[in-house]
């Protein structure tokens, strides 16, 4: 931090031999200086009133005063400007009352201290120079400080405040130190905590004024201070909108968890029921739909040899849509069995049993020119049976939507994917519209007619029921002949909890 000297001082003396003495010292010392000097009262006057100096330096002895006199004069009209006393007449008595009064140095006049008027001046004025630096920046941080919405103090660590910020007495809805006082009380107290408990954040309850209830949040630092007792400096922040949010958003967590377990309680209420319907439904229509069949045989029996072509039609008809229904109950029946049973997760080996269910298909499709492209897969804990029935919905779709290509290209394989591992099959079939892919793992949902390709509609959903139950997802992609992908997701872990 670099000073000027000042640049006008304002010298009283009534001698002009010390008068000449200080000009010069002062002249050799600083460039520049104007030096206006004041020999009587009525000079002193003009002088004070056109206040176009810096410093002062005024004698003790003076024909027509002394030098406190003028010292509490010059104080009184500019309490910051800087004064010292040059003199050869004063004593310690008047040094010690000059300094009660605001007097920044005292030199005495003689030929061996002449050379300390120079320094005196140099020194008092880096001295006001730096107060009123100080000054500023304590003016400028105050303001800061006033026009921050948190709350500042300082206090003993009995709790007795020393200084609020103007923030922390509208916080408080009071309007004085003493009134924040009676507010905080001896909440601030911390005569018996720990060191390291001080510093830890606190939050207090209060109530405003118009008795609603008013958080705030505490953060106190310790340190030195005056005549070596501690001082407790804190930070005061009004958390009352966030309490209330915290207790909105508690109430609404707890209303919300309150619903969900209401409406899961419902949803497993409504699957029990619809497990139980379509086990009921599909057993009890096992035994009319056998007993249909009987009758058309009997009725095939009864009817005129051979039976006309017509009757013959009607008859095969039935009999396929029997036999149709049938497949469509065994399904249904399936489905329900797949909701209920119960799950034994090991540790499955995928290829091993994605080559398992390609035997079976080998076995069906003695005639079918596939293409198979297996990648290696990497074992997953999951139910086994379980699982196998997934596959095997998958790959036969993959095998009867590939019926019509001269050869059929099926592609197995997985990826890592965060904690789950995803696996997939592709096939060059028929494939199936894209906005269609939701609505295929439906139950009876099918993308193309039953009279081009088989099937009962439930293969799909009852393959993402399974997934369901291992915390995975099921999924498929396509596009009208230009085949089509489903890919599902199990998670990495041992853990085989069912979703609730």
């Amino acid at each position: 931090m670099s000073f000027s000297h000042p640049k006008s001082i304002l010298l009283i003396d009534d001698n002009p031999n010390d008068r000449l003495l200080a000009r010069r010292e002062l002249d050799r010392e600083f460039e520049d200086l104007n030096i206006i000097e004041a020999i009587d009262q009525q000079e002193l006057n003009q002088k004070l009133n056109a206040a176009n100096f810096d410093m002062v330096i005024t004698d003790y002895q003076l024909g027509w005063s002394n030098g406190l006199t003028v010292l509490r004069t010059v104080k009184a009209q500019h309490p910051q400007c800087p004064v010292i006393m040059f003199t050869n007449t004063g004593t310690e008595e008047i040094a010690v009352e000059a300094m009660k009064a605001g007097l920044d140095d005292y030199v005495i006049k003689s030929p061996k201290h002449f050379i300390r008027l120079p320094q005196a001046v140099r020194s008092v004025w880096q001295k006001v120079q730096t107060q009123r630096r100080a000054a500023q920046l304590e003016g400028r941080l105050q303001a800061l400080l006033n026009q921050l919405e948190v709350g500042i103090f300082r206090a003993m660590p009995t709790g007795q405040l020393l200084d609020v910020n103007a923030a922390l007495l509208n916080m408080l809805q009071v309007d004085s130190l003493e009134s924040a006082q009676s507010r905080l009380g001896q909440r601030l107290a911390m005569p018996n905590q720990p060191p390291a408990d001080r510093l830890k954040p606190k939050e207090m309850l209060l109530e405003r004024q118009d008795d609603r209830p008013m958080w705030l949040r505490l953060i106190m630092s310790v340190s030195a201070a005056d005549r070596g007792e501690p001082i407790v400096d804190g930070i005061v922040e009004d958390i009352t909108g966030r309490k209330q949010a915290e207790q909105a958003l508690s109430e609404l967590n707890q209303t919300l968890e309150e619903q969900v377990q209401a409406r899961t309680a419902q949803l497993e209420s409504a699957n029990r029921e619809l497990e139980l319907f379509a086990y009921s439904v599909s057993h009890d229509l096992r035994s009319p739909v056998r007993q249909i069949d009987g009758f058309i045989n009997l009725l095939s029996e009864q009817l005129a040899e051979p039976p006309d072509s017509a009757a013959q039609h009607y008859l095969t008809i039935i009999s396929d849509l029997i036999t149709r229904a049938g497949n469509m109950i065994d399904a249904l029946l399936n489905f329900s069995r797949t909701g209920r049973v119960e799950m034994s997760p090991t540790q499955v080996d995928m290829l091993e049993l994605v080559e398992t269910v390609k035997a079976q298909i080998k076995v069906n499709e003695p005639d079918r020119t596939i293409q198979w492209q297996i990648e290696p897969l990497p074992a997953v804990w999951c139910d086994r049976t379980l699982m196998q029935t997934v596959w095997q919905n998958l790959l036969e779709n993959a095998v009867k939507f590939t019926r019509f290509e001269p050869v059929a290209k099926i592609t197995v394989g997985s990826q890592a994917q965060g904690q789950s591992t995803v696996f997939f099959v592709k096939d060059n079939g028929v494939g199936f519209d894209a906005h269609q892919a939701e609505k295929i793992f439906g139950i009876f949902q099918q993308a193309h007619s039953s009279r081009d390709f088989e099937g009962t509609g439930i293969g799909l959903a009852n393959a993402q029921r399974i997934i369901a139950r291992h915390r995975g997802r099921i999924w498929a992609d396509g596009q009208r002949q230009q085949g089509a992908a489903f890919y599902f997701s199990l998670p990495n872990d041992n853990n085989l909890r069912e979703p609730s």
